[in-house]
């Protein structure tokens, strides 16, 4: 200012430590962004030349307000032969009753109810375990009442993998969020395990799926034997499960605006904190491999944001790491953008740093209370 040229100080030694460091941890973020999170594309569509007959499974328990609004969807798809079977873990607000009159109406509709006067195991896995018994056809398409198929032609896009060979598909499964704080959290979480899952699908590392939009043989079901190896946990009907039967050459992943279903997610924070500690709590499951392959991700996100505020702190010069924090998130923020696009995600890529910091320490606070927690319900 006063004729005097700008000084950049020399970096210190706490500099190159802590350089050293971030740039360390900011490579393993990057090595999941490029490795796996880029490979997540909208996929082109052929029609096939003929479809295997599917039968459409869904578990239910008092869910008859989202059944009377979606069911007819899911029977209306446009697909050569299927049925759609409902699987009652014994609801009690009246849908055996609703649903009774449009079984004898309806030949593609099914319906089996799960007495408890007479089956005595309930949930998820036993409700989905008695459908496929029920099941006439040999591929099976697995969602929830709640969720909303993304066109008529979804069973026909899922399903064109199984005329490939596939015997595992992998769908898309967004959710319908507020606007507030946490409509933006619930988005930013879905788009993130989005990435991950597909990604490494993608990558010829399958680990996961989500029920709300999942496909299976029923061959590579039998031959595991359904859900036995995880039958006494709450959960796993699709993480587990996916990860004792896919891999690389069986596995199919499918990204299309046709193929997503379209669920709601949470509206208060005690539901959100509730469900989200029922899926992290089944991690402790997990394959070593697989636990090591996502926990690599999240200990870098975590130590990389503590070292980068540390070093703001303590360095002779705050650009040194502004430099480096601006070099990580620039090419993740322009993939974050692109992919949130092709995942019909909205409102919270713009806003991409301030969610990857806040999540990093937001997901350490729920890990903890979910590897603490007694076995929850379901």
């Amino acid at each position: 200012m006063n004729g005097f040229p700008l000084v950049i100080p020399f970096p210190s030694f706490i500099d190159y430590v802590f350089g050293s460091a971030v740039v360390l941890f900011m490579g393993i973020s990057w090595y999941y962004f490029f490795r796996f999170y880029v490979k997540v594309k909208r996929q082109k569509t052929a029609p096939a030349k003929s479809y295997p007959p599917v039968s459409i499974v869904i578990a239910a328990k008092n869910e008859l307000t989202n059944l009377q609004q979606f069911l007819p969807v899911w029977l209306e798809q446009d697909y050569p032969e299927f049925e759609v079977i409902i699987t009652d873990d014994g609801s009690t607000d009246g849908t055996a009753e609703w649903i009774a009159p449009l079984v004898i109406e309806n030949p593609r509709l099914k319906y089996v109810h799960l007495d408890a006067e007479y089956v005595k195991m309930h949930g998820k896995k036993i409700a989905l375990t008695l459908g496929f018994k029920a099941a006439r056809y040999g591929h099976f398409m697995l969602t929830d009442a709640d969720c909303k198929p993304g066109s008529k032609y979804w069973l026909k896009t899922m399903a064109t993998p199984f005329t490939q060979g596939a015997e595992v598909v992998l769908g898309y499964s967004p959710l319908h969020a507020g606007k507030g704080f946490l409509g933006r959290l619930i988005r930013f979480e879905t788009l993130l395990t989005a990435l991950n899952y597909l990604g490494f699908a993608l990558a010829g590392k399958p680990y996961m799926g989500v029920g709300r939009n999942l496909g299976y043989t029923r061959r590579i079901y039998d031959s595991v034997n359904g859900f036995s190896a995880h039958y006494y946990l709450p959960a796993g009907d699709d993480d587990l499960f996916v990860q004792s039967v896919a891999n690389a050459g069986n596995t199919a992943v499918v990204i299309h605006p046709d193929a997503i279903t379209w669920s709601k997610g949470k509206s208060t924070w005690s539901e959100y904190i509730k469900q989200r500690i029922r899926h992290l709590w089944i991690g402790k499951y997990y394959e070593g491999s697989v636990k090591r392959q996502q926990g690599w991700f999240s200990i870098s996100q975590l130590f990389f944001w503590t070292l980068i505020t540390v070093w703001f702190f303590m360095s002779n010069w705050f650009v040194y790491p502004l430099t480096l924090l601006l070099l990580k998130l620039t090419p993740e923020w322009f993939i974050f953008f692109g992919r949130s696009r092709v995942l019909k995600i909205g409102g919270v890529a713009l806003l991409y740093p301030f969610w990857n910091w806040f999540h990093t320490y937001w997901y350490l606070i729920i890990g903890i209370r979910a590897f603490f927690a007694k076995k929850p319900s379901w």
